[in-house]
Formats: structure tokens, C-alpha cells, sequence
């Protein structure tokens, strides 16, 4: 199933919003060069500005985010804390301000020269979704009081567009604003009204018009990376839970190339010392057993240390002689591979099956605990946590807890895999998950 994309307001669009109460250009002539501004309407000159910058598609702006959310993890989630808000909408603002900015000239020229008593500026975002509709009023206001003296009145405005495939969510903004002066009620009434219009034959056209052209995404996640570090702007949650897809919630889009991620364990055959002679009598490649018991066991010790790869660890699995016995003898290497690597995915199943979900009732005090920061709508933004905690012995805080993988980009069903695979080869009792869904599609 696919999403189904929307037309785009456009100029045009709002040109029929205002000739609908009376309203005109103020110039039809490419000609004119001097700064003016789109429309009158009674005794008032009004400027349209159409916000279609995404921020997070400029270099300069990445490079800026980045460093203000600085971090170990491969994901960041681009919500900023309170100390850092300034900073963090000071970068979003610049094509916000700019507008406005350069609205606030148009509507002081054309006022002048048309002696319109009120100025009116309509900002409609069409494209910033790294701004919620409150955070863009609230940015739009602020640019206009700050950075501005030509405007009067502003009009905030715009089209939120949500869709999980199956549902669709389209939220409009029409919020006006006194800045200075009086207000004129009937003017914003008279163009709200048009609006309300508008926005009906919009929404029907976008169901049953099959030709217009459908160039507007619904808001999904965005993202862009940098130094190996995804940093991602999750839509905000809306409406209700889904009754289509029941419990389970929406679906998240799975980008994550699952055939990327390395087989999370190398699987090394061990021995007691009744089945190292039992191997020893039968195998044909004897070589490969050294030429004692304990030689072999301090080199498989020495093999498993030297394994650095943290997405792929060297497990140990014991074979017993009752495990090869229906072996026809002489036996092979491969034999006893196939049949480590089949006690290895039996014990996996085992742990897999049986994982706990965190909580302040933890018995085991030797466990693999995995956590998992599911991320806006794709699961390729998600971040796993998988740490040793063994608190049996007397040791240093540092030692009861390891961490083994930290802020790694994984889906939940890799990270628990892994840390199954971490068990085993640690030697731990069992595997705790805890999944945070902060930040998840809903």
C-alpha cells in the first residue's frame, strides 16, 4: 500500500481566495520592478508568503544541528531541550524571518503608494515540517514583532497532511494576529471565510480529482546524516490510536537493508576432556585439535579474546560425546561444525524465547540487558543499548556493569538477537529487554 500524496496550495490559490471577497491584485504587470506587495482588499494591502524550505536540507544547517546535538549514540532525535531551544529555532527561523522581513518592505512601499490605511501579511507554511503548526505561529509572531515595523496584521496559515496508508489526517491553520494598530475583523473574516471555501473544495479534489498534480508528501521523518550520525525529526503523534491496525499501532516503514547486519555470532566447537578424545580418535582432520587438550582449550580461549567485532562475537559451544556418537566414524570437520552450529541456534531459540522485559523485579543478578529507542516511522532509526550486568562477585560498579553495545543503529528484533548471542558467550543467565517508545510512530 502506498501513500497517497496531495496537490500543493499554491499563489494561485490564494489569488482566488482574495478575488473571491472583492479583492485584487496589486498589479498584474511583470513590468514593475519596485518592491509591492499581492493583493488590496478594501483598505488594506496584503503580502503572501509561502514557506517551502526544509532547513535540514542545507549543509550549513545540518552542520549547525549537529554540533548542538552533540553525541555518542548513531541516532539523535532532534527535540531540543530547554537550553538549548534558542540556539535550535534560531536555526530553523532564517526563511520564516526573511519573509517576513522582506514582507514587511513590500506592504510599507505599496501602502505608500496606495494609501491603504491597514498592512496584512499571510505566511502559510507548505513545506517546513521541522516546525509543528504551534512552534511555527509561535516563530512567526515572533519574527514579526522583532524583526519587522511594516506589518499590522500577520495570518498564519498552512496544511498539515498525515496518512499511515490506510488513514488520513489533514489539519488546517488560519490564526490572524494584531501586531499593531486596530483590528479589522471584517477583513480577516471576509478571507477566512474564502479559506474555509477554499480548503472544502481542496479536500474534495483531492479524493476524487485524479488529475491534479499530486507533489505533497504526507509529513513523514526527517532525517539527514553526518559523520556517521543520523539526526532525525519525527512527525508529531496525531489522532487517535488506529482501529484498522488494532494494538500492534501503525506500521513503521522498515529501511534498514536487514541483510547488512553481520550474523551476530561465530560458533567455535569446545570439548570436555571425554569428548576432545573421542574427537581426536575419530575425526580425519586431526591437526585441527592441536596436540593436547589443554593446548586446544587455551588456543579456542585465546581465538575468542582476539574477536574485537562488537556486531559479531565468538561463541563457544560444548560438544559432548553423546552429541556425535550417531556420527558414522571417521567424521569430519564439517560434521562437527554442523553439529556445534545446531546446538548454538537450539540454545539461541532458548534465550530468544525466553527474554524478560524490564522492570523493578529483577531476580538475575548475571543478565544481558538490551534496550532498544524506537524512532519515528523507520525502524532504520533505531538505536540500541545492550550492557553485561553481573552483580554475583564483589566488584567495582564498573565491573558488575559493561557496556557491550552503546547507541548502535539496530531494529528491536537484531538488537535481541544479539544480545541472546552475548549470553551465550558470557556465560549469563538471561536476557532482559526494556523497548522506549518515546519518540515511535503510534
Amino acid at each position: 500500500m502506498e501513500y497517497l500524496n496531495f496537490s500543493s496550495l499554491t499563489e494561485e490559490d490564494f489569488t482566488e481566495i482574495v478575488l473571491n471577497v472583492g479583492g485584487r491584485r496589486y498589479t498584474d504587470d511583470p513590468k514593475i520592478k519596485e518592491l509591492n506587495c499581492d493583493y488590496i482588499l478594501d483598505d488594506a494591502v496584503i503580502e503572501l508568503k509561502i514557506i517551502e524550505e526544509e532547513p535540514i536540507e542545507k549543509k550549513t544547517k545540518q552542520e549547525k544541528l549537529a554540533k548542538l546535538f552533540p553525541s555518542q549514540a548513531k541516532t539523535v532525535v532532534l527535540n531540543p531541550k530547554e537550553d538549548i531551544q534558542h540556539e535550535y529555532y534560531q536555526i530553523l527561523v532564517t526563511s520564516i524571518q526573511n519573509s517576513l522581513k522582506q514582507a514587511s518592505k513590500q506592504l510599507q512601499e505599496s501602502a505608500k503608494n496606495s494609501n491603504a490605511k491597514v498592512k496584512i501579511a499571510i505566511i502559510m507554511n507548505n513545506g517546513l515540517t521541522m516546525t509543528s503548526p504551534d512552534e511555527f505561529y509561535k516563530l512567526a509572531i515572533e519574527r514579526t514583532k522583532n524583526n519587522t515595523s511594516g506589518i499590522d496584521i500577520l495570518i498564519v496559515c498552512g496544511i498539515y497532511y498525515f496518512s499511515d496508508k490506510f488513514d488520513m489526517r489533514a489539519f488546517f491553520e488560519f490564526k490572524d494576529v494584531l501586531i499593531k494598530g486596530e483590528e479589522r475583523k471584517e477583513i480577516i473574516e471576509k478571507l477566512r471565510s474564502s479559506w474555509n471555501h477554499k480548503i472544502e473544495q481542496y479536500m474534495i479534489n483531492q479524493i476524487l480529482d485524479i488529475n491534479i498534480k499530486r507533489i505533497k508528501e504526507p509529513i513523514q521523518d526527517l532525517f539527514f546524516e553526518l559523520n556517521g550520525i543520523r539526526y532525525v525529526k519525527p512527525p508529531i503523534q496525531w489522532g487517535k490510536p488506529s482501529e484498522f491496525y488494532g494494538k500492534k499501532g501503525r506500521p513503521r516503514e522498515d529501511s534498514s537493508k536487514s541483510n547488512n547486519y553481520p550474523k551476530p555470532a561465530i560458533i567455535f566447537p569446545i570439548f570436555d576432556i571425554t569428548s576432545y578424545n573421542y574427537v581426536k580418535s575419530n575425526i580425519i582432520e586431526k591437526e585441527i585439535l592441536l596436540n593436547s587438550f589443554d593446548e586446544y582449550t587455551k588456543w579456542a580461549k585465546t581465538e575468542q579474546m582476539s574477536f574485537s567485532n562488537s556486531l559479531q562475537f565468538m561463541v563457544h559451544v560444548l560438544i559432548k560425546q553423546e552429541d556425535l556418537e550417531s556420527f558414522k566414524v571417521p567424521f569430519s570437520i564439517n560434521q562437527l561444525q554442523k553439529c556445534a552450529n545446531l546446538k548454538f541456534e537450539n540454545q539461541l531459540k532458548n534465550i530468544l524465547d525466553n527474554c524478560i522485559e524490564y522492570s523493578d523485579e529483577v531476580t538475575s543478578q548475571n543478565f544481558i540487558l538490551v534496550e532498544v529507542h524506537e524512532i519515528g516511522m523507520d525502524k532504520a532509526n533505531d538505536i540500541a543499548y545492550i550492557s553485561h550486568i553481573n552483580t554475583k562477585n564483589n566488584s567495582t560498579q564498573d565491573e558488575q556493569h559493561k557496556w557491550l553495545i552503546y547507541g548502535e543503529r539496530m531494529k528491536y528484533e537484531y538488537a535481541t538477537l544479539l544480545a541472546s548471542t552475548y549470553c551465550l558467550a558470557l556465560e549469563a543467565e538471561t536476557v532482559y529487554y526494556y523497548r522506549n517508545e518515546d519518540y515511535k510512530w503510534k
